[in-house]
């Protein structure tokens, strides 16, 4: 098979199990398939897993670690191809353009190789993959393993790759199949999606998720995306509030004229401020009885999350429990939550003393 460059991983090593019946094979190589075919109607679930939100929090320190259940489960799949299709040898063109998954699948392919007593051979170059000492016959069309990729994978191929601005449907599309990514397991996917749709569209909402694509494969986060700190989400800075008190913050925004409505150069170059949907009343409710210096901080902040800038210049945590909400420290005792609706708004949930914000979660009840 040929390797290609792509968005969607994988597509060498699905074009190599399409030659079996998946729907033949043992559960557990039919619960590995999830991460590398999620189309495939034989995908089985592990039930252990069916609640968990991004694949990464099914394996936190009590469970098996996120690299040795990938090659686990890759070898659960290789192994059930094999004793499928029997003796075979196994050869990948341009390997040097295999995505990192594909590269761990021939990998495993190579070491069930090494016990199969000849039943496979696999040369793949550019992983480390030599095999044995045949040598490499240049491949026809009849022998060349044919691509597959499903409509829907073609669709986020020319929606990750455009240079356009992408509209509101085809953004949360793109956002919407990365979250599934991540719940299947395949991190390298969701983080070549959310980096697409950061560039083009970028929010509160898909830089978090970026940071758990990141921490799941335990990469870096590229400081150009102003994206550092933690794989848990939380900020690294000590004190609660913004990091810099330079410049007054508006004291009063009508109804209808709140911090959706951001002044001129905010937000990233080509991206309009989040609009904010609901949850004014809250603030005004609020406000009330507030004094003049906690309704400034909380302006400020909402400035920030108005203008695409919160995760840069203040601390925040994430709600566990709800991937799209997250906890902005304005003052001592005094939060903000912030809900995203989708990506072009937001709601304010909650603003008000720590311990009355809904879902609020121990680290930050301490940290605060």
């Amino acid at each position: 098979m040929r390797a290609e460059i792509g968005t969607v991983g994988f597509s060498p090593v699905r074009a190599l199990i399409n030659t079996g019946a998946t729907a033949t094979w043992p559960r557990q190589a039919r619960i590995g398939l999830k991460l590398v075919a999620p189309d495939d109607p034989a995908c089985a679930t592990n039930e252990e897993e069916e609640n968990a939100t991004v694949r990464g929090r099914a394996h936190g320190p009590d469970r098996v670690p996120y690299g040795e259940w990938v090659v686990r489960s890759l070898r659960e799949v290789g192994q059930a191809w094999l004793d499928q299709v029997g003796p075979c040898r196994v050869d990948v063109i341009d390997a040097e353009l295999l995505d990192d998954g594909s590269r761990l699948f021939f990998s495993a392919l190579a070491e069930l190789a090494e016990v199969s007593d000849g039943l496979i051979t696999v040369h793949c170059p550019a992983a480390g993959i030599t095999g044995s000492a045949v040598p490499v016959v240049p491949v026809g069309p009849v022998g060349l393993v044919p691509a597959v990729a499903s409509a829907r994978e073609r669709r986020i191929e020319y929606l990750a790759t455009s240079t356009g601005r992408l509209s509101g449907e085809e953004a949360d599309f793109l956002y919407r199949q990365a979250l599934g990514y991540l719940r299947t397991g395949d991190g390298w996917t969701a983080e070549r999606i959310l980096r697409a749709v950061l560039r083009l569209r970028p929010t509160p909402a898909v830089r978090a998720k970026l940071r758990a694509a990141c921490a799941l494969l335990g990469r870096p986060l590229d400081p150009g995306h102003h994206l550092a700190g933690p794989e848990s989400g939380r900020r690294p800075e000590p004190a609660s509030g913004p990091r810099s008190e330079s410049g007054p913050a508006p004291e009063h925004h009508p109804p209808g004229r709140a911090p959706g409505h951001t002044p001129e150069g905010a937000g990233p170059a080509g991206c309009g401020p989040l609009r904010l949907h609901a949850g004014w009343e809250r603030v005004e409710r609020w406000a009330r009885t507030a004094g003049q210096i906690h309704k400034n901080a909380v302006h400020k902040a909402l400035f920030a999350v108005a203008d695409r800038t919160v995760f840069r210049t203040y601390e925040t945590y994430d709600d566990a429990t709800q991937p799209l909400d997250f906890f902005v420290p304005v003052r001592e005792g005094l939060v903000l939550k912030i809900h995203i609706c989708d990506l072009d708004s937001f709601e304010i949930a909650h603003v008000g003393p720590i311990d009355e914000a809904p879902g609020i979660g121990r680290e930050i009840d301490r940290a605060a």
